[in-house]
């Protein structure tokens, strides 16, 4: 899992280590990095409200199927992937936003445990050493790396004097990174004691639950399958963000809270820019569009085996052969549009006719 942290870590540190150097206030620095990274998601979550409505619009289809072949889940499965190849749908879309979302949380839980790495930008090389020094380090004996880069910044804030072995280069860029804001260590763990910390994780599950309760109210489905399956996420996610809290630093609390309040902000601008009721409109006019270009253009492929003397087929066509009419048909438009259309260009080239041959 560190590896794993440490991979999708190294950009992201590159990005704190920039809204550090904007403003050298870490929690300031922090809501900068959240309001980044979710702007990166815009696209995403743009999608995802996009693939919700038409999941809405194509949910009488699949119910239709399930309903169908209830005793043969087999075709029931090619049935539901031929509909979505038909709609242009993809049923794990709507689960991007936060496939994506959690590899950002453990690289930013990488970010703020390696403050000396991501922050100061350390070498390795130089940092690992350090963690194993014995200059009255009982504060950091038995402290595994991750832990290690917050405790020593801690410890050489509140005594200076007891690393002055490490050079004053190396206090000076130490003590430069400090993790306290608005009264907490964001470095620190929260626990179940009454103290400021404990705040973090009520509120990464109070807004959990907002941001949740917000997004079923705008874009939850109308079958109970849809909205029980909702409802549950509504429960889930802050319990999950509750607990979760208090297993990492404050800091990553802090970021999820934030990244909440931005989630519920977003979701009711999309809402208004992307409205689910006037997409719905929108996509059903496509579609009734896209039915009616189809019956134009087999009634156009019809004419032109009618013209061509081959009226018996044009009552039996093989989708084969409607879409090279199709083509044909395209050909004929292009050419009378530019100027040189002659009666060639409606008949198959002689290339096509020697292959079949």
């Amino acid at each position: 899992m560190q590896l794993i942290n440490s991979i999708i870590g190294y950009p992201l540190g590159w990005i704190m280590w920039l809204c550090y150097k904007i403003i050298p206030v870490y929690g300031i620095a922090l809501i900068l990095f959240t309001i980044l990274t979710r702007c990166l998601l815009i696209p995403v979550s743009i999608k995802q409200q996009k693939s919700t409505v038409r999941m809405k619009l194509i949910q009488p289809k699949i119910q239709e199927i399930q309903k169908k072949y209830a005793n043969n889940r087999e075709k029931m499965q090619q049935e539901l992937e031929g509909l979505y190849a038909r709609e242009n749908y993809n049923p794990m879309s709507g689960c991007l936003p936060m496939l994506i979302q959690f590899p950002v949380l453990f690289g930013l839980i990488d970010v703020i445990y390696k403050p000396l790495t991501h922050i100061v930008r350390m070498s390795s090389e130089t940092i690992a050493p350090l963690l194993q020094m014995g200059v009255d380090m009982k504060l950091l004996t038995s402290i595994k790396e991750y832990s290690g880069q917050i405790i020593m910044i801690g410890a050489i804030h509140n005594n200076p004097s007891a690393f002055a072995s490490l050079g004053q280069d190396f206090i000076d860029k130490a003590t430069s990174v400090n993790l306290n804001f608005l009264g907490m260590n964001l470095g620190e763990k929260p626990t179940l004691a009454l103290n400021l910390l404990i705040i973090v994780p009520i509120l990464s599950g109070v807004t959990s639950f907002l941001a949740s309760w917000i997004s079923m109210k705008v874009t939850a489905g109308d079958d109970a399958a849809t909205a029980g399956a909702t409802r549950s996420m509504m429960i889930m996610m802050p319990l999950m963000s509750l607990w979760f809290t208090f297993q990492v630093p404050t800091g990553v609390g802090f970021y999820w809270i934030i990244s909440n309040l931005l989630m519920l902000a977003q979701t009711l601008v999309l809402n208004k820019i992307y409205n689910p009721a006037e997409m719905a409109e929108k996509y059903k006019a496509d579609e009734a569009d896209r039915h009616e270009r189809e019956r134009q253009e087999k009634i156009e492929a019809k004419r032109l085996l009618k013209e061509q003397g081959m009226e018996g087929a044009a009552a039996a066509l093989s989708q084969k052969e409607i879409d090279r009419q199709k083509l044909v048909a395209a050909r004929k438009r292009d050419a009378e549009k530019y100027g040189d259309y002659s009666e060639s260009s409606e008949k198959p080239d002689e290339t096509d006719n020697a292959k079949k041959k």
